[in-house]
């Protein structure tokens, strides 16, 4: 004759997966009621502290969102160098947020270590800058300092980052050139925007793309410049204004943004490092698309 707890085990086993399978079921429900369009992909990134579900928006920026879910699905063929084979790895499982800016925002994507496979190509920058206003604002405030959106540090990075830039598109190439020229210069900087300041450090804007601000709880692709967008992404915890123009926004949380917080602010820094310790990364698990039948 049966024990007790051998007919009740099974059956609290087969309660307790249902009740699971209907609390996941009803945050998919609550996530997909706060999208903006319920045809987008629905991404949902599971971390050691939390479930952080993600709208994509393919209309903004069709090529990186794509490559963002290819990435996550298993689509994308990599070399594998150790084993000399070609795989296609669900690309951010076991991956960490393993540069966390307190109070800014968080970020993933990058190899385990050297010699993981990572994706051999770039994508090109998808941003709107025309519709994000960059074209009417300029690179001087009203008070004639560096404006506050281009993010400087101090002078020596406003020289490499808006002047020397703007001495190559002028074709000043001397001292003696700058020094003839100096009239020129200061008309130019004068009425100079953020978006021909971005341009002539390479960036290139589509002005068919519907782009989106960077905002709280955005998802962008984290590049090393114009056009090296590849599978490194972050998502903000606040504002941030002075990323317009130089970050493709590819999606936007719609549920979790208490784990996100949560992940930034539970970060131990070392020191001034904006790199997590080992006990204080955040693991993602896995992030896959949970509406299947969305347009992408």
């Amino acid at each position: 004759m049966p024990r007790l707890l051998d007919i009740v085990t099974p059956l609290l086993l087969l309660a307790l997966s249902a009740l699971v399978h209907n609390q996941a079921r009803a945050d998919v429900t609550t996530a997909t009621l706060a999208m903006e369009n319920s045809a987008n992909p629905l991404m949902l990134i599971r971390t050691s502290r939390g479930e952080i579900y993600v709208e994509l928006f393919p209309e903004a920026a069709p090529r990186n969102v794509a490559n963002f879910i290819a990435l996550a699905q298993a689509q994308v063929p990599m070399f594998d160098v150790a084993t000399g084979t070609t795989v296609t790895p669900n690309y951010y499982d076991g991956l960490s947020f393993h540069r966390v800016l307190p109070y800014t925002l968080i970020q993933s994507g990058a190899p385990r270590q050297p010699g993981t496979p990572v994706p051999e190509y770039q994508i090109d920058d998808e941003i709107n800058a025309t519709q994000l206003g960059l074209d009417q604002i300029k690179v001087l405030d009203e008070t004639g300092s560096p404006n506050a959106l281009l993010n400087l540090q101090d002078n020596e990075d406003f020289q490499q980052e808006i002047l020397v830039p703007l001495y190559r598109q002028m074709g000043i190439t001397s001292p003696e050139m700058l020094e003839s020229r100096q009239g020129a210069v200061l008309s130019a900087l004068r009425e100079l925007t953020l978006q021909r300041a971005y341009e002539n450090q390479g960036y290139r804007y589509n002005n068919r793309l519907p782009s989106r601000q960077p905002l709280r709880g955005s998802l962008a692709m984290a590049g090393s410049g114009p056009n090296t967008n590849q599978a490194e992404f972050f998502i903000t915890t606040i504002d941030t204004p002075w990323l317009a123009g130089k970050s493709t926004v590819i999606g936007q949380v719609v549920e979790g943004m208490d784990i996100v917080d949560r992940i930034n602010q539970s970060a131990v820094m070392r020191g001034n490092s904006t790199t997590p310790t080992a006990n204080s990364g955040t693991m993602i698990f896995d992030i896959r698309q949970v509406n299947q039948n969305a347009l992408q």
